[in-house]
């Protein structure tokens, strides 16, 4: 769409307006304008100052509601006007049906006088019901008045503007932009569904008492398409002058880069009290100075072309994040070099001690082999020599070892944030190694054991298990302080062949440390449970959960008896049994494991990395526990330490991602979900983590098409995981293997293939109890899968059966608000409705949407449960009743599932038999 030619007297036709009718013709007359503008402006404002038929009709309907005539809109009793505006009247009402108190903001809209329109509002509401933010003020519902006027119901915030709450409160900057990055939130969430704000603008920012940010008037947004037709969609008549993005005062295409302008003139008015950078008038907020790099982001939020400014709300609000913590921004635009010459004259003298020691050490060793070989050759003639050249590799010895000082140092465990010239640094000494440790294999081999400890601390698996294996090829300690550092360096060489899925390997290597420590430190508590941990490790590699839990906590009962104090060893063991713990659905114990390792780490940095590894094992506890959103938190925060750290690339940052991709899928986010995976996969293609790496993305992915409703998507997924382990040689009982095998199974039964889904199930339920145990989570998910297959093949009494075993098992698991119980429910509903007990099945029902509503549970779990209860209502002969469930659940079926999935279909062909949904 072009642009409107009426588009260039905007700016003049809203200052105009806004005078008195007796000032117009004077301020008209001094415009630069011609005879033919100033004439087409004129007709503008007369056919303004006309009465509009539209405004009279929502004046006519509020008038109604003031005089009592109509005080009730839906399920809500109006209680008194509270607001108008642009897109009509407001008040605020409560609800009035008896259900609950609750009290919303009724907005009567104008704008929508066609059934066309009346239409759009529909679908807008549909799209503007799945906006579920702590920041977004929430849609709850909508109608007709009696007379047609359209209505929406919003969740009422008492709260006051935000220009307003900056004022009173006196908000320092970091205030300004700490809710200012609580708008980016809110926007980015919107965005994410596709829906643009086009109208973001003080008025439209509410901060409550308790400072908590909430944005307002979602409605006017529309949902952007994927099409070329939908993206030329344009909008030049609900936006405000000051706060549109050039576009939008053009007539252009409107996409998410109209609201980041929006955000940028927002913040620069929190900052300074000016929309602009003329300085006119009197600033609306205290004002602030602006440095050069919160200028620079203004400005890019700000640039003129769409493409130039931030890529989206989540990139503003990191360079938000960089600013507060006293990082450079992107905007500024800092090349390498800059950066890292930045970093050099921060730390001049660290940065030439390890250069120094780079350059010189090789040069050194050299001479000092060629000394300690004369010496040898001579050791009758020259004892004096030799012991100088014995001194000498002492000296050398101790070169070596502050080296190896310097680089730890360097390492991110310990300098506590990232610095670009560390990966430099490692990337230059690998290069140089070979070249500069020539004939010297014993310096070499030390200085690759080093470089492999590095490069894993930055997450770069496969370059440090390269690293690891030549390093420790061949070599036998000498005595007890060279035994113990080999131990460790085999600790981690069982970690990195760990990660790559070799369990045998990782086992053996294991093992080895630990008969290095036996031997030479028999009764040292910490290299006992350093051991200990690494064994654990090994042994959950290979798929013997039970022993590896075991050792944990023999682990951490020596810790306390011997009174172990090194952190990173009790740290590392905390994070790695409570994920065990997580895992096995023992989530309240993990979470106790979890706050004594935030008791022992609360002297560390807030940027050390061993808070990530606490982080990723408290969302595997929390996610266990049915605690979703706290997962969410928790991994996202883990991602912001770890980016801070180390880079946003890396094996680690692999994980985190992959995690967060399971949790929004559980949280039924699909689309967020698809998005975080997709980054997943390309950090494990970028760090070449191998073919069991590679499955594991394939079946998440496959388990989010299955969620979504694309059955032979998700098949071919899991098929392709198959064969990528297949390919790493992963053995037929691996965890990893199980769980795919499993997802696939369950995804076979709801396409339809009933008979071969049962006795993959039935197989895998047998191994698990031979593998895991009759107590285990894994068996307790395959009954309950077993279970949920029999609702379709209509098995009702073998169902029953494996229904009542699966409550008896996750009882004994899980604490009883846990979610699982609730899909329980829904799965004793089918029973009982195929045995003709509607009663029975109305009750599990009712308790089902009753657990959803109350815990923290994903939309798209109520939405099934209520469209499975519209289903037995209009069995019962309660279409109204079916209805209403319906209305209230379909538009979350149809904003997260396609249309063929499984628990869409029945909902659909019950919407078509009542009509009109």
């Amino acid at each position: 769409m072009t642009a409107s030619p009426l588009d260039r007297y905007a700016d003049h036709f809203e200052r105009l307006r806004s005078l008195p009718p007796d000032a117009r013709a004077a301020a008209l007359d001094a415009l630069s304008l011609d005879a033919g503008e100033r004439e087409q402006l004129a007709r503008l404002l007369a056919a303004d100052a006309d009465e509009d038929p539209l405004e009279a009709a929502i004046a006519a309907s509020a008038a109604r509601l003031h005089r009592g005539e109509e005080r009730r809109l839906g399920a809500w009793r109006l209680l008194r006007e509270i607001g108008a505006g642009g897109m009509g009247t407001v008040f605020l009402a409560e609800r009035d049906d008896g259900s609950f108190v609750q009290q919303v903001a009724i907005k009567l809209l104008r704008g929508f006088p066609t059934q066309d329109g009346m239409r759009r509002l529909r679908q807008e509401r549909r799209i503007l019901a799945t906006l579920d933010h702590p920041h977004i003020a929430r849609l709850l519902d909508g109608g007709e008045s009696d007379d047609g006027q359209p209505w929406l119901a919003i969740e009422y915030v008492d709260g006051v503007g935000l220009l307003e709450h900056v004022r009173t409160t006196g908000a320092t900057g970091d205030q300004r932009l700490a809710l200012f990055r609580a708008m980016l939130d809110a926007v980015e969430h919107a965005h994410q569904r596709l829906v643009i704000h086009r109208d973001l603008k003080p008025a439209n920012v509410l901060v409550t008492q308790q400072g908590v940010v909430k944005l307002l008037d979602f409605g006017i947004a529309r949902l952007v398409e994927t099409d070329d037709s939908a993206r030329r969609e344009t909008s030049t008549r609900v936006f405000s002058q000051g706060y549109a993005s050039p576009e939008q005062r053009a007539g252009a295409p409107i996409t998410t880069a109209s609201d980041i302008y929006s955000l940028g003139v927002l913040l620069r008015e929190m900052l300074t009290g000016q929309r602009d950078d003329r300085g006119e008038g009197e600033p609306s907020v205290p004002p602030l100075a602006l440095d050069v790099e919160l200028a620079g982001v203004i400005a890019k939020a700000c640039a003129e072309r769409p493409q130039d400014r931030y890529a989206g709300a989540g990139a503003l609000r990191e360079d938000i994040d960089r600013y507060r913590e006293g990082r450079p921004v992107l905007a500024a635009a800092l090349t390498r070099r800059r950066r890292l010459a930045k970093f050099v004259a921060r730390h001049q003298l660290a940065v030439a001690l390890a250069l120094a020691a780079l350059v010189t050490l090789a040069g050194f060793v050299v001479g000092l082999e060629r000394e300690r070989q004369h010496a040898r050759a001579a050791q009758a003639e020259a004892q004096v020599a030799l012991a100088a050249s014995e001194r000498d590799a002492a000296t050398a010895r101790a070169s070596l070892e502050f080296l190896t000082a310097a680089f730890t140092a360097a390492s991110p465990d310990q300098a506590m944030s990232r610095q670009v010239s560390v990966r430099d640094l490692l990337d230059a000494a690998r290069a140089q190694l070979d070249s500069h440790s020539a004939g010297h294999a014993e310096l070499r081999q030390a200085m690759q054991r080093l470089l492999a400890s590095l490069y894993n601390a930055l997450g770069e698996v496969p370059i440090a298990l390269d690293l690891m294996q030549r390093g420790v090829a061949g070599v036998e300690p000498r005595d007890g302080a060279e035994a113990l550092r080999l131990a460790h360096d085999y600790d981690e060489l069982a970690s990195l062949l760990g990660q790559r899925f070799d369990g045998a390997g990782a086992l053996a290597a294991a093992e080895q440390g630990a008969a290095w420590r036996t031997r030479y430190a028999p009764d040292d508590p910490l290299e006992r449970m350093r051991s200990l941990q690494t064994l654990a490790m090994a042994h959950h590699r290979n798929g013997d959960n039970d022993r590896a839990v075991s050792l944990l906590r023999e682990a951490m009962a020596l810790a306390k008896a011997r009174d172990v104090h090194d952190g990173d060893a009790l740290i590392q063991t905390t994070a790695t049994l409570a994920s065990l713990l997580g895992a096995r659905s023992e989530c309240e114990e993990a979470l106790d494991v979890i706050a004594e390792g935030w008791q022992q780490g609360a002297g560390r940095a807030t940027d050390s990395p061993d808070r990530v590894l606490l982080m990723r094992a408290e969302a595997s506890a929390l996610s266990a526990c049915g605690r979703l959103d706290e997962a969410e938190g928790r991994l996202r925060e883990a991602m912001v330490v770890q980016e801070r750290v180390v880079g946003p690339g890396g094996a680690r940052m692999m994980l985190l991602a992959n995690d967060l991709a399971l949790v929004l899928n559980d949280l039924g986010r699909y689309q967020e979900a698809v998005q975080m995976l997709a980054r997943s996969e390309v950090l494990t293609a970028e760090a070449d983590l191998g073919p069991a790496d590679a499955a594991i993305s394939l079946g998440n992915r496959g388990g989010l098409l299955e969620n979504a409703g694309d059955y032979p998507g998700a098949l071919a997924a899991f098929a392709a995981a198959r064969e990528r382990l297949d390919a790493g040689g992963v053995e037929a009982d691996a965890d990893v293997r199980r769980r795919i095998e499993r997802s696939e199974a369950r995804t076979i039964g709801i396409a339809g293939r009933h008979a071969e889904a049962r006795r993959r199930l039935e197989g895998l339920r047998e191994r698990a109890a031979r593998l895991d145990g009759l107590e285990s989570a894994e068996y307790a998910l395959l009954t309950l899968q077993l279970a949920m297959l029999a609702t379709r093949t209509r098995a009702t009494d073998e169902g029953m059966a494996w229904l009542d075993e699966a409550r008896q098992r996750f009882a004994a698991l899980v604490p009883p608000t846990h979610p699982v119980f609730a899909h329980l429910n829904r799965a004793s509903a089918a029973f009982a409705i195929q045995r003709g007990d509607y009663a029975q099945a109305d009750r599990d029902l009712d308790a089902a949407i009753t657990a959803f509503s109350g815990g923290q549970t994903l939309p798209i779990d109520v939405a099934v449960a209520r469209a499975e209860l519209a289903n037995l209502r209009m069995r019962q002969g309660r279409p109204d009743q079916a209805r209403s469930l319906l209305v209230q659940a379909l538009p979350v079926l149809r904003a997260n599932v396609l249309p063929e999935a499984v628990n869409r279909v029945p909902a659909e062909r019950l919407a078509r038999q009542l009509g009109g949904l």
